[in-house]
């Protein structure tokens, strides 16, 4: 029974090595979520910059260790002095680069939407207090458009910077890289901040040849059904019935035939323009969502009134800038089960919905 007791007591401790090493994993990520949390506006502080050795002050040590090698070998009272000179303008600046990070304020402003393939645009607003002066910061995302600010006169200015996009839906950029190497470039200070923003992309605009029937036909009709008895457009002449208004009379056919005739007019009840999904003879959700994006350009840029009739989502007729935002929203969103209209705009929680 010892035997037996020895082996299970070995084969539990080889089980338990994986969960402590998938523990110590988790560690990382959630003391880093817990110093940068998501949210609309962060302030950098003690906790959230972290100053690191550039390779030029790396080069500068090793030369200060065989400045005071040499001191030591020649007892050098001036080679001392230089060694530790350059030793202290290194600590210094790491004070001094610090300084340079701590206080700094950013928040999300607002985003602009675009269409897959382009760049989205969000809008931040960097800040500090006003005894405070700050020079060489770069903002940005890696691989991606980096801005330097200086905040000197101006204590809050407002930057933009542009990200990428693939892929249609709800675009939330990574995490913001804030570095900076003022004054001497011998320290970097570093820092990131996620901040809680969100662009909306379109599908790219891309027209297919597709026999659809419901834009067709409106396309035709483009004066729409005639309704009679009508006020507007003069229809023709036809003999006088009972009721009619003397004031449609056509008095100058009666000076000349001793007739009585009327004047007839017609209305026009306007065909709508309607981008249907099942309408349409294309295959592809993707292929069908960008043929429907640029039609609905299409039908914006002719001023046209015209509705969508998406899966899950239908939008009367309309026209207009708002009208052509909605429906470009709505097939942006398409699968997502939020159909809402996601503005850009900045809310309490954030830029987006």
């Amino acid at each position: 029974m010892s035997k037996n007791f020895g082996s299970n007591n070995f084969g539990s401790k080889k089980k338990a090595k994986p969960k402590s090493e998938e523990e110590s994993n988790q560690k990382l990520p959630q003391w880093m979520e817990k110093r940068f949390p998501e949210t609309r506006q962060m302030t950098l502080d003690l906790k959230r910059i972290f100053v690191f050795l550039t390779g030029t002050s790396g080069a500068l040590l090793i030369a200060i260790g065989l400045l005071f090698l040499m001191g030591v070998n020649f007892q050098s009272t001036l080679i001392y002095a230089l060694s530790f000179w350059l030793l202290a303008l290194i600590i210094i600046s790491i004070f001094f680069t610090y300084r340079n990070l701590s206080g700094l304020t950013l928040r999300a402003v607002q985003a602009s939407p675009c269409f897959a393939g382009e760049k989205a645009v969000f809008e931040l607003e960097v800040s500090c207090p006003k005894q405070q002066k700050k020079s060489a910061i770069c903002i940005g995302w890696k691989n991606q458009d980096v801005a330097t600010v200086n905040l000197h006169d101006n204590h809050t200015i407002h930057i933009k910077l542009s990200h990428s996009t693939k892929h249609r839906g709800r675009f939330k950029p990574e995490k913001l890289s804030i570095f900076t190497s003022y004054p001497l470039g011998l320290i970097k200070g570093w820092s990131y901040a996620l901040l809680n923003m969100n662009s909306i992309v379109y599908p790219a605009p891309l027209l297919q040849e597709s026999e659809d029937k419901g834009d067709s036909l409106d396309e035709e009709a483009d004066q729409g059904m005639e309704i009679p008895r009508g006020t507007t457009d003069f229809s023709g002449i036809r003999d006088y019935q009972a009721g009619d208004s003397p004031r449609h009379i056509h008095w100058g056919a009666y000076a000349k035939t001793g007739k009585v005739q009327t004047k007839t007019f017609v209305d026009y009840a306007s065909h709508d323009l309607w981008l249907d999904w099942d309408a349409l003879s294309i295959s592809g959700t993707e292929i069908k969502l960008s043929h429907l994006c640029a039609k609905v350009l299409q039908y914006h840029q002719e001023q046209q009134v015209y509705g969508l009739n998406i899966p899950g989502r239908t939008i009367q007729p309309a026209s207009g800038e708002a009208h052509r935002n909605t429906c470009l929203t709505a097939l942006a969103l398409f699968g997502e089960g939020d159909h809402s209209d996601a503005q850009t705009q900045v809310s309490t929680d954030g830029i987006g919905s």
